[in-house]
């Protein structure tokens, strides 16, 4: 079993790399295999260019890590994603990730009868934080950045989503982010 963790955050002391470095910690710990993807570490360019898009219904890469990442997720059991929430959204890097990695005849298919999926990943764990709270977020935007997310994975043929999404970040004291982060190896 391979764990695959993406993380996109470009501050390397954020809350979302302690989370990263304490997952990392507890697979360590349980001696299983993992790789990470770090978008902003591996310089990846969410942009989609017009000579990727001209092929990207061919299943197309013109990007060698995004090669690379297709070569670790056909390797990938588990996929362990944490971001923030920016805007109601995920930043930019995984977006572009989604569009650039998750390609025709790599990640599903589509012969015009609907999409049919070409991945095979059993589980799934998202982590999010935000420093807006949990419940205004939810309710503001009524939970759209967890279903855009979602659905494109289930799409791809990925299964067993958890979501795991912790708000007000700011506020926080330090006992709170503690337990926070000794609780989240659990949730693998």
């Amino acid at each position: 079993m391979t764990t695959t963790l993406i993380i996109d955050h470009p501050w390397k002391e954020s809350f979302n790399h302690q989370l990263l470095n304490t997952l990392i910690a507890g697979l360590e710990e349980d001696q299983k295999i993992y790789k990470v993807i770090d978008l902003y570490k591996d310089g990846f360019d969410p942009v989609m260019k017009t000579e990727e898009l001209a092929g990207y219904q061919n299943g197309l890469v013109l990007d060698p890590l995004v090669l690379h990442y297709m070569n670790l997720l056909r390797e990938t059991t588990q996929l362990v994603i944490v971001f923030p929430i920016w805007w109601y959204s995920s930043p930019a890097s995984l977006k572009g990730f989604l569009d650039k990695v998750l390609l025709n005849e790599f990640a599903f298919f589509d012969g015009g009868n609907g999409i049919q999926p070409l991945l095979s990943i059993e589980s799934v764990v998202v982590f999010t934080t935000s420093d807006q709270p949990t419940e205004g977020l939810e309710q503001h935007c009524t939970r759209s950045y967890k279903h855009q997310l979602t659905t494109t994975l289930e799409d791809v043929g990925l299964r067993n989503i958890s979501w795991y999404h912790l708000g007000s970040l700011k506020q926080l004291g330090e006992d709170e982010r503690k337990a926070y982060l000794s609780s989240a190896y659990s949730k693998l």
